[in-house]
């Protein structure tokens, strides 16, 4: 297969390439590559440069021993177990007992590692134990423990203590060298030591004895003793410093050739020796580095400067709880992941530059690269430019068999160690991806700078793919070529574009491209990446991940991959269909398929992201190569570690305002009892002490009792409360290291008590305070309510008596106003009755006006034709007949005209009289409503000569005759037209006129179609907000007493109301009021 590299910038790039068969060349691969190194500069650690030793606590912290102390490291902070500023400690060597104590030995430094009770180590020395007779031993190089004692060795003695649980001195012995002790080892529960000049000994009971045999090993220092076998084997692997290695059975001693023989004859030094849990062995040479040697000598591991370790001089080796090996060095210390399944590959071995491609053609290994195509040589262990190719940068290789199909500024072919070359594009457009699809092996397609080409398999040797032409309609800078499970290609871009590249059914071969059917997509927030996982096409979005859906022709949201917690944006299959997903967080996460479609993720995933660039994301299989913008990386899934590695997390500190808290067992127990404290306000340190990537851990807290929730993941190692209230927390803090795994948790309970002021007893004495407090008050209270009580009884007597007195006067005026009322009725139907004893005379004038009126104009007429009969002529007898005749026509018109408007009054009268016979007829409201203003306005100047009232009207002429009982809307109309002429009358409320005030009463009528509108409005002082819903009601009125009922507004909102009608009111103080009438017209 072939890899195609993604550079979107601030994405991951998924990239894969299977070797099959590869196996010819792995040992030479396997020794050229890289593990991944952590350096600890001293400028880190604040310690010196030459770091002599390496142990990790049963709580996973990690103690270094230097030329001026002891560090100590929790995978955050780094500590000098000694202090700051103390320079004389020399640690040399570390030990650990079987309960887990820590001891130290060095120059003038001898004792053991404690926690004190705030959870800090401190050193415990036991050089005031050491009688002065034995003083100074120097340094010690060695501290064995066995049994109940602490054996101590330096050059010149070695020294047995024994010590009380009270670390008193209990016994003491001293072994003095004939020579000089070099180092001792502990195996197997014995104790060898090595004495220069004169062999190998062992402590037999009280004494140290010279182990026959062994006098060859005297010749030069003996620095490593190693078990060496299995267990019941008894057997060790010695090494000299300079002359290698032995077996030594208890017995026989002889000589164990090994692959580190040259480089102790190339002037390294065998200096320290340590047996790693798989079996293999960590040699720590001076000026050749770190080797890594099997049961049967051979190297299968070097590291030194040329590979990434700070310094030639390993002094130690130290395998932590987590399998990774730390080296100490004299230029500080250094990590090694030497279990990873992930070897690197860069410029050591010739790779200077980006590497975006890797294929295999027999047993050759060809990389492209951005500088063009490299060749490893196994026998150099390099990679080397390819002979005869000059592509300049390369974005991916095809293997086709035994030929190689190299895309460039070159299109070649490389075959058999020979150079081909091929066709370019159109517009020598640069080759930028190839495919060829699995159902037609014979089409070859090309993504380059402009689209897609097409290539057929050529007939000659010479011509291997023959150039057939573009598909048309792909017209972008092409990047990514993919098919789904139906055969269809699909053709990706950089700039966001995708297109869907069908074959028609007479394009079964592929070379007809006129049949070639395309279709582009954009995608909202999309790149134009796309990749093909079990058979369907994915593109890459912002927005979430896409898939395309053939039943609707489109991309829509990849849900099977919703019960993923992270931000997909890619995802890719490997050769062994595993699905890999990258995260905005740059994160691959290996997922597993469910039955029902969906994905969830793997919870074995192992450790291989950690060891990729942050800005890749690689898939592999067993024979799996990754390329990346650092050169190669193989992965070999095989070694893959176990997750499940220890991982913790531990409370370092933990401070009040006045004081620093005792961590039990290092603050990792759950479920102890909460512990009491007066202090509200806390500051929680804490560390996990997991040593891959361990910038990358973040950190999450939870203060049960106070925060709703466990907080977001991230960096900070430190978390602070301020005045919490009294109450019982948990606090709860948990690691996430680079693979996601997250840490046991550490727990801290405690409770905030609260302060004295508010406890129980202060509680009670405040309430008996309390309690004489309100007796007191209660006392005071009760006399002084009963003299107010009594003092009130009488003014509410007094008030009674006043209401009663008021109410008895309203009622007897309402009594009144109701007389006039009645006797207001009786006038009218005294003014009917008067009104119809009128009308009659009234007729007469009005009928005998008309026939006199008739009469003069005959008499006029005869005498007219009198005069023409004489010939027309006229004397002053006539002329003055015509003036009388003229002066009587005029007086009868005059007799007519005040007739009739008289008679307009006495009907008006007649009719305003009426009490209705309750009986509705059709009625032109516009007409009524000129009556009833009219008569309302000759009402207003009847009692206000001097008032000026302008009278608007607005009608509309298209008003149908409605039916309507005409006397009770008139009188609706007239209540509310004199109300109007009272309010603009009285604008300041009973003041005097405002100046400038000039007065309006404006009545319109509207037809809505389905009902007709009457309004009536003024620019009065407004009713106030606080009575407005009170206009309707009986009784009420803001008239003083005796000049209204309050019953005016109430009848015509019933009259109203019994028309099917509404009525309602809009006012605004200081601007008016609009009384609105709707009357339906059914």
């Amino acid at each position: 297969m072939h890899t195609i590299k993604n550079t979107i910038s601030l994405l991951f790039t998924f990239l894969w390439i299977t070797i099959p068969g590869f196996l010819s060349a792995q040992s030479a691969l396997e020794e050229a590559g890289r593990l991944p190194i952590s350096t600890y500069l001293p400028e880190k650690y604040k310690g010196a440069y030459q770091v002599w030793s390496a142990i990790q606590s049963e709580d996973g912290l990690m103690y270094f021993g230097t030329s001026n102390g002891l560090i100590e490291y929790d995978g955050v902070n780094w500590r000098n177990v000694f202090g700051e500023n103390d320079s004389r400690n020399h640690v040399r060597y570390l030990a650990k007992d079987k309960k887990g104590r820590i001891f130290y030995a060095g120059t003038d430094a001898y004792g053991y590692l404690e926690r004190d009770a705030k959870g800090e180590t401190q050193p415990v020395s036991f050089l005031h134990l050491i009688p002065e007779e034995y003083l100074p031993l120097g340094t010690i190089w060695t501290i064995q423990l066995k049994d109940n004692y602490i054996y101590l060795q330096a050059r010149d003695k070695i020294l047995r203590l024994e010590l009380s649980l009270d670390l008193e001195l209990k016994s003491l012995k001293n072994w003095k060298a004939e020579t000089a002790f070099m180092y001792s080892f502990l195996l197997d529960d014995t104790l060898f030591i090595h004495q220069i000049e004169k062999g190998l000994y062992k402590l037999k009971g009280e004494d140290i004895v010279l182990i026959p045999g062994t006098e060859a090993l005297g010749r030069e220092r003996l620095t490593v003793m190693l078990p060496y076998g299995n267990d019941n084997s008894k057997q060790y692997l010695l090494g000299h410093i300079n002359a290698g290695f032995y077996l030594w059975d208890g017995e026989l001693l002889q000589k164990f050739p090994s692959q580190v023989d040259p480089y102790l004859k190339g002037g390294s030094q065998l200096y320290k020796g340590e047996l790693l849990d798989n079996g293999d062995y960590a040699l720590s040479l001076l000026g050749g580095g770190f080797l890594i040697m099997n049961s049967i000598g051979e190297v299968i591991r070097t590291i030194n400067k040329s590979n990434g370790l700070q310094a030639d001089n390993v002094i130690s080796a130290y395998e932590d709880l987590s399998g990774g090996l730390w080296l100490t060095t004299d230029k500080g210390m250094a990590r090694v992941e030497i279990n990873t399944p992930a070897l690197l590959y860069g410029e050591e071995i010739g790779i200077s530059s980006s590497v975006n491609a890797i294929e295999k053609i027999g047993d050759d290994l060809f990389v492209g690269t951005t500088n063009g195509l490299l060749k490893f040589n196994e026998k150099e262990k390099t990679f080397q430019p390819a002979p005869g190719t000059n592509t300049g940068q390369l974005l991916d290789l095809l293997k086709d068999g035994e030929d190689l199909i190299i895309p460039g500024n070159q299109f070649q072919i490389l075959r058999a160690g020979k150079i081909i070359p091929l066709e370019n594009p159109k517009n020598r457009s640069f080759p930028n991806v190839l495919f060829i699809q699995k159902n037609n092996p014979n089409i070859l397609y090309v993504g380059h700078g402009s689209g897609v080409a097409v290539y057929s398999r050529g007939l000659l040797p010479e011509v291997p793919w023959e150039y057939l032409g573009e598909i048309e309609g792909v017209d972008r800078d092409i990047y990514y070529l993919r098919e789904n499970r139906e055969g269809e290609l699909w053709a990706g871009t950089r700039s966001g574009f995708t297109f869907q590249v069908s074959k028609q059914e007479n394009n079964l071969g592929g070379t007809d491209l006129n049949a070639y059917k395309v279709k582009s997509f954009q995608i909202e927030n999309g790149s134009g990446w796309i990749s093909a996982v079990n058979g369907e096409i994915y593109a890459q979005s912002y927005s979430g991940l896409q898939r395309f859906s053939k039943a609707d022709g489109e991309f829509i949201k990849a849900t099977e991959f919703d019960q993923i917690e992270a931000n997909i944006i890619g995802i890719i299959e490997d050769p062994l269909k595993r699905v890999w997903v990258g995260t905005k967080s740059n994160e691959p996460i290996l997922l597993i398929q469910n039955p029902d479609g969906t994905y969830e993720k793997n919870s074995n995933q192992g450790s291989m992201g950690q060891y990729l660039p942050s800005n890749n994301f690689l898939d592999a299989d067993s024979s799996m190569w990754f390329v990346s913008s650092e050169g190669l990386i193989r992965y070999d899934p095989k070694k893959e570690v176990s997750t499940e590695k220890p991982f913790f997390t531990l409370l370092r500190r933990i401070e009040t305002k006045t004081d620093t808290l005792e961590l039990i067992r290092y603050g990792r127990d759950q479920g102890l009892e909460a512990i009491r404290l007066k202090d509200n306000s806390y500051r929680f340190e804490f560390a996990a002490p997991y040593f891959e990537e361990e910038k990358k851990t973040k950190y999450q807290t939870f203060l049960e009792g106070f925060d709703p929730d466990w907080v977001d993941w991230n960096d900070n190692k430190v978390k602070e409360y301020t005045n919490l209230p009294p109450a019982k927390y948990r606090f709860r803090v948990r690691a996430q290291n680079a693979v996601g795994k997250i840490s046991e948790e550490a727990v801290f309970a405690f409770t905030v008590l609260p302060p004295w002021y508010a406890t129980w007893w202060a509680y009670l004495i405040y309430f008996m305070i309390l309690a004489l407090i309100i007796f007191g008050i209660v006392k005071f209270q009760s006399e002084r309510l009963l003299a107010k009580e009594r003092e009130r009884a009488r003014e509410k007597e007094l008030a009674q008596a006043k209401e009663i007195e008021k109410a008895y006067h309203k009622l007897k005026s309402t009594q009144a106003q109701l007389i006039q009322s009645e006797k207001m009725a009786s006038l009218g139907e005294l003014t009917a009755g008067i009104a119809h004893e009128i009308q009659n005379p009234l007729n007469f004038v009005n009928n005998f006006s008309e026939v006199s009126a008739e009469l003069v104009e005959e008499i006029r007429e005869a005498r007219s034709e009198r005069r023409e009969a004489k010939g027309g002529m006229r004397d002053e007898n006539d002329e003055m007949e015509d003036e009388i005749l003229e002066d009587i026509k005029q007086n009868l018109e005059k007799i007519q005209h005040h007739g009739k408007r008289a008679d307009a009054i006495v009907k008006g009268m007649l009719e305003h009289s009426k009490s209705g016979s309750g009986e509705k007829e059709l009625t032109n409201l516009n007409t009524l409503a000129k009556e009833y203003l009219n008569l309302a306005y000759q009402g207003f100047k009847a009692k206000n000569k001097d008032g000026e009232i302008q009278l608007i009207t607005d009608f509309d002429s298209s008003l149908p005759k409605i039916e309507i009982v005409r006397s009770d809307i008139g009188k609706v109309l007239l209540n509310i037209v004199i109300n109007a002429f009272q309010a603009t009358n009285e604008p300041s409320k009973g003041l005097k006129p405002l100046e400038g005030f000039k007065p309006f009463v404006t009545v319109s009528t509207k037809n809505l179609g389905d009902k007709i509108q009457i309004s009536i409005s003024d620019n009065g002082p407004g009713i106030p907000e606080a009575i407005r819903d009170k206009i309707f009601q009986p009784f009420f009125t803001t008239k003083p007493a005796g000049q209204g009922t309050g019953l005016g507004l109430s009848l015509s909102y019933d009259i109203i109301k019994a028309h099917g009608g509404e009525i309602s009111v809009e006012s605004s103080e200081g601007k008016g009021t609009e009384f609105i009438i709707q009357i339906p017209l059914v």
